[in-house]
């Protein structure tokens, strides 16, 4: 958690797992991590643990992250409380109507989601994979699970994060 006298910069609150949308973070380190992972787990023989990898595709998540979460997060992260109250402002005032041929059939309000095409909901999203990040991380300084080792001295890579895509290696 930072604290609230601090200024926030993404890339110190976002996972250097998380390559999308981070300045001086380029998509390609993390394609060239992956392939160096994938190329590992191919030429594995044999051993007492097998090494598999698993791809997400979280586009439809958007549509369903819930604000009070994104609320939290923010909160957590140690953002002030005047920005998220004004984030969340942005996130949760809108309206959709609905127009049959060219009238106007009624609205509703939304609870949850972010607008895809938004400037701010990849920034948004990038948070909270931040909580997938953390518990991935979790498991592993637990003992219940590891990450694929491209070399004996190499950090284990459990996730790798592209925007809205996650690769997620054991």
């Amino acid at each position: 958690m930072v604290a609230s006298g601090l200024k926030l910069f993404l890339p110190d609150i976002i996972s250097p797992t998380q390559s999308a949308f981070v300045r001086g973070r380029l998509i390609t380190d993390n394609v060239l991590v992956a392939y160096e992972c994938f190329h590992t787990i191919k030429r594995k023989k044999e051993g007492k643990e097998d090494l598999f990898a698993i791809k997400l595709d979280m586009h439809k998540a958007y549509d369903r992250v819930e604000w009070p979460f994104i609320k939290d997060i923010m909160i957590k992260l140690g953002f002030h409380e005047n920005w998220v109250n004004f984030i969340m402002q942005c996130v949760s005032t809108f309206e959709y109507r609905t127009r049959f041929n060219t009238e106007e059939i009624g609205s509703f309000k939304p609870t949850r989601g972010l607008r895809q095409g938004y400037p701010m909901s990849p920034y948004l999203f990038i948070l909270c994979t931040e909580v997938l990040t953390a518990l991935l991380t979790q498991a592993e300084e637990t003992g219940g699970i590891s990450g694929v080792k491209v070399c004996r001295d190499a950090p284990p890579v459990t996730n790798l994060l592209f925007g809205d895509d996650s690769l997620i290696l054991m």
